[in-house]
C-alpha cells in the first residue's frame, strides 16, 4: 500500500547575505518579500522510500548536494539515489559556497554559516515527515499555463538577446500530483512546469520565493495540503513579465502565480482518489433523468516505487592552447585589479569576478590535461504509472517534450534543476554556427560555459545524450 507524508521548514537566510542570480545585483539582502521554504514529500510502497524535497533557492552545487542527498538518505534509511532535490531557481535567494559574484571574507563565513544550516535541518525535515507516513492514494493529470515565453530574441547581426522570441517554443504543460488520504483528504499536492522565477528583478534587494510563492499560497489556501513546486525546463523560458525592472515587482509576481495556482486548482480538482464515476442510471417519475453516482473506492491498488541513478559523460569542446588559456586569465586577471583600483563595484566587477574564476579554471584544466568532459547523474523514479526525471542542468524546454513525448509511463515528469545544476544544456540550434569560443565575449543567454565556470562549452550532442539516457532509464523503471 501507497503511504505518503509531507513536512515543511523555513531557510530564509539572516539580512545581509549576498543574493544569487543576477551578477549586476549591486549589495545585499535588506528585507524579506516571502520566506523561502523547503518543503519534503515522503512516499513509500512497504519495500521502496524515496524523498522528494523542493527548495526556494536558485540552486546549489557539487559537493554540497551529494553531502545533502547522503545526509537525508541516511537519515530515512534510503540509498542517495531514492532522494531527489529540485530547485524553484529563485533568483531572489542567497549565493551559495559554489555561486558567489564576491571576494568577501564575511560573506564567506555568512555562506559557510548557511550551509550548516541546511545540512542541519533537511534531515531533520524528511525525518519529521517519515514520522508521519500515513496510507495514501495518488492520482494525477496535466493542464495548461501560458505564462512562459521563449526568450532567446535573435537580433540583426545573428547574435542572442535575453528578451522575447514569440516564434520560439515553449512548453506551457502543467503536471499535478494529487496525494491524498484513503478518505479522500489532501496530503500533498506537486506541480511542475518550467519557467525562470525572475518576476522579481536584479533590484530587488529582498528575500523572494518570487511568483512560485504566489502560486503555493493560492494552492494552499484551497486544498488545506502542503504543496511542492517541481522547477521543469526553464533554461530557454522567461516569464511573460519579463524580467522585474524595479525594486519591488510583486504586483507581477503575484499575476504570474495566481495564473499558474489557478490552473493547478483546476487540475486537481478534475482528479478523484476516493471514487469513481459509475455508469448512468435513471430517476424519476415524470421523466427519466440520467445520473451517474460515483462508488468510493474500497480496494487499494499497487503503487510501486523505484529509483535508478547513473552518471553520463558530456564531451565538452577542445580546450585551447596553453599560450591562449594563460592570456585569457592575465587578460581577467588585470581587469579584475584594473576596476579594483579604480573604486568601480556592483556589476562591473562581479562580472569580471566571475570571468576570472572560469579563466582560472580554464588554465589549470589546459595545465593539467583535465579530459574535457562534465560528468552529470541522471534520476529516475517511478510512483505508480507517473515517473519522474531529474537533470543537474538548465534543461530547454524541448528536451522535456522529448522525453514526456517518448516516455512508458503515463504522466513523466521531466526536471531540470534537480540534484544541483551544472550548466545550460543547450538545443543544438541554440549553438552559434561557428560554435563558442573561448576568446570571445558572451552575454547571457549565451554566457554559458564561462557563468558555470566549465572550462569550455558542451558540444551540441550533449541535450541529446540526456534524452537518450533518461528514456532508457524510464524503460528499465
Amino acid at each position: 500500500m501507497l503511504k505518503a507524508a509531507t513536512a515543511r521548514c523555513c531557510i530564509t537566510p539572516h539580512l545581509g547575505m549576498t543574493m544569487a542570480g543576477y551578477a549586476a545585483r549591486d549589495g545585499a539582502a535588506e528585507g524579506k518579500d516571502s520566506e523561502l521554504y523547503a518543503t519534503a514529500l515522503i512516499l513509500e510502497d512497504g519495500t521502496s522510500r524515496i524523498a522528494i524535497v523542493a527548495l526556494d533557492l536558485l540552486f546549489l552545487q557539487e559537493p554540497l548536494v551529494s553531502d545533502l542527498r547522503k545526509l537525508i538518505g541516511d537519515q530515512i534509511h534510503v540509498p542517495q539515489s531514492n532522494v531527489l532535490l529540485n530547485f524553484s531557481h529563485t533568483h531572489c535567494g542567497p549565493t551559495s559556497e559554489g555561486l558567489k559574484y564576491d571576494d568577501d571574507e564575511r560573506q564567506d563565513f555568512l555562506r559557510r554559516e548557511y550551509t550548516q544550516r541546511l545540512r542541519n535541518e533537511l534531515p531533520i525535515l524528511v525525518d519529521s515527515a517519515v514520522r508521519r507516513l500515513e496510507p495514501a492514494r495518488l492520482g494525477s493529470s496535466r493542464g495548461e499555463a501560458r505564462i512562459g515565453i521563449n526568450r532567446r530574441q535573435c537580433q540583426t547581426d545573428g547574435s542572442i538577446l535575453l528578451g522575447e522570441n514569440e516564434c520560439g517554443p515553449v512548453d506551457h504543460e502543467v503536471n499535478v500530483l494529487r496525494i491524498d488520504d484513503l478518505e479522500g483528504k489532501p496530503i500533498a499536492v506537486v506541480f511542475s512546469h518550467g519557467c525562470h522565477t525572475v518576476t522579481m528583478g536584479p533590484k530587488c534587494l529582498r528575500w523572494s520565493s518570487d511568483y512560485i510563492g504566489s502560486a503555493r499560497d493560492l494552492i494552499e489556501q484551497n486544498t488545506g495540503a502542503l504543496s511542492l513546486f517541481l522547477q521543469g525546463n526553464a533554461g530557454d523560458i522567461n516569464p511573460i513579465t519579463g524580467i522585474g525592472a524595479t525594486e519591488d515587482d510583486s504586483d507581477q509576481k503575484r499575476r504570474v502565480g495566481l495564473i499558474l495556482g489557478g490552473e493547478v486548482l483546476k487540475v486537481y480538482s478534475s482528479i478523484y482518489t476516493d471514487s469513481v464515476r459509475r455508469q448512468q442510471m435513471l430517476v424519476g417519475a415524470l421523466s427519466k433523468i440520467p445520473v451517474y453516482p460515483r462508488i468510493r473506492i474500497t480496494t487499494e491498488q499497487h503503487d510501486p516505487i523505484a529509483a535508478i541513478e547513473e552518471f553520463i559523460e558530456l564531451p565538452l569542446e577542445d580546450f585551447p592552447d596553453p599560450a591562449i588559456a594563460g592570456e585569457l586569465f592575465d587578460k581577467w586577471d588585470c581587469e579584475v585589479a584594473t576596476l579594483l583600483r579604480n573604486n568601480v563595484s556592483g556589476g562591473p566587477l562581479n562580472a569580471a569576478r566571475l570571468f576570472y574564476r572560469w579563466a582560472k579554471i580554464l588554465r589549470s584544466s589546459v595545465q593539467d590535461g583535465v579530459k574535457p568532459v562534465l560528468t552529470l547523474s541522471i534520476q529516475a523514479l517511478r510512483v505508480g504509472d507517473v515517473a519522474i526525471v531529474g537533470v543537474p542542468g538548465e534543461t530547454f524546454c524541448q528536451q522535456g517534450t522529448s522525453v514526456k513525448a517518448k516516455s512508458p509511463f503515463s504522466q513523466t515528469l521531466f526536471l531540470g534543476y534537480s540534484n544541483g545544476c551544472a550548466s545550460y544544456i543547450p538545443t543544438p540550434d541554440a549553438y552559434p554556427k561557428s560554435g563558442w569560443s573561448v576568446t570571445d565575449r558572451y552575454y547571457i543567454p549565451d554566457m554559458i560555459f564561462q557563468a558555470y565556470l566549465l572550462p569550455t562549452a558542451l558540444r551540441p550532442i550533449c541535450g541529446e545524450k540526456i534524452i537518450a539516457k533518461s528514456l532508457e532509464l524510464l524503460g528499465r523503471l
